[in-house]
């Protein structure tokens, strides 16, 4: 009887306690605070958004991944309440970052083995994220840490990173880029139009995620730090898609000729947000040895994106390397 893959799911998220309880024991936004049917972030500018309180449940979520036969999750923080941390002040986003890797240590530690973390990292201040990069990593056993893609959206905004970056390198650790805004930006727009979301968080952020890979994979970022592994979420943003262009227009473009085929060399890129037709692309034109599995749990279900990986991957070698992320070293 063969035995079932590994499956590590690289791009899943969640809240610690340890966060909930320092949001809740301020008396001033950003805060949490009691509602009538739940606890609500209060950030600060009039809105009063639900806490999901189901996707805060590590037993339900459990439960999920023996379904879908997930060994593991890696878990990182990426909003609370859909607010990103980088929109509060930075005294308070750096508490939230510190808080965040307690508790992802604390459940690496007491989990079995059925849950890893990636550490939050405060982008406005890259020293003591070079210093959190380590203690998570060297301390607390974490897999690596998370970064915005805003943060690579040129040469010049990647080069405050360099701290982080050789940290990396140095650990020889994973950066996570992931769709977020620089420390410092301003709280994002309230409203529910639904052509206003599809910009921001489908368009947006993809765009934001191709200009970050565009940076790391072509410019010499990342050329001092050969030993950090780069993944960027959602198959790199459009780079898929765009790879096909790059190297169709390489020779108009006066690319060097490295270039000319679209593929990467330097970045991986992660499945999370995507099914079938996605990853179908990707595997084309950018190689399945540059894939890594990646759910976006809790906000998306894990099924779909299994069932797409395995229609699109019909490889069993190559399924097994990008389910068990093999590309990470």
């Amino acid at each position: 009887m063969p035995t079932a893959p590994l499956i590590i799911d690289w791009h899943a998220h969640w809240i610690p306690p340890e966060v909930i309880a320092l949001l809740t024991k301020r008396t001033e936004p950003p805060r949490i605070i009691a509602g009538r049917v739940g606890r609500l972030l209060d950030p600060g500018d009039g809105r009063m958004l639900p806490l999901k309180e189901p996707q805060l449940d590590l037993d339900r979520r459990r439960d999920e991944m023996d379904r879908a036969g997930v060994n593991k999750q890696i878990l990182s923080l990426a909003v609370v309440a859909g607010i990103f941390p980088a929109c509060l002040p930075p005294d308070v986003e750096q508490a939230v970052a510190e808080a965040t890797n307690r508790g992802l240590a604390r459940l690496t530690r007491d989990s079995g083995g059925r849950f890893g973390g990636l550490a939050a990292l405060p982008s406005g201040a890259p020293n003591l994220a070079a210093k959190m990069l380590e203690e998570a990593v060297e301390e607390h056993g974490l897999e690596g840490g998370v970064l915005p893609a805003d943060a690579f959206a040129d040469e010049t905004t990647a080069s405050t990173l360099t701290p982080v970056l050789a940290a990396a390198h140095r650990l020889r650790t994973q950066i996570f880029v992931h769709p977020g805004p620089l420390s410092g930006s301003p709280l994002p727009s309230s409203g529910d139009d639904p052509l206003a979301m599809i910009r921001r968080r489908a368009v947006g952020f993809q765009d934001a995620l191709t200009q970050a890979a565009i940076t790391l994979e072509y410019s010499d970022t990342l050329a001092p730090y050969p030993d950090a592994v780069v993944r960027i979420a959602n198959l790199g943003g459009t780079l898929a898609l765009l790879a096909e262009r790059i190297a169709l227009t390489a020779d108009r473009m006066g690319l060097p000729p490295a270039w000319a085929d679209g593929r990467p060399r330097r970045i991986l890129v992660d499945t999370a947000s995507f099914g079938e037709n996605g990853i179908a692309l990707a595997a084309q034109t950018l190689g399945t040895d540059r894939l890594i599995y990646g759910s976006d749990s809790p906000a998306l279900p894990l099924h779909p994106g299994l069932d797409g990986l395995h229609a699109a991957i019909p490889n069993e070698s190559d399924r097994a390397a990008i389910l068990s992320g093999r590309a990470l070293g």
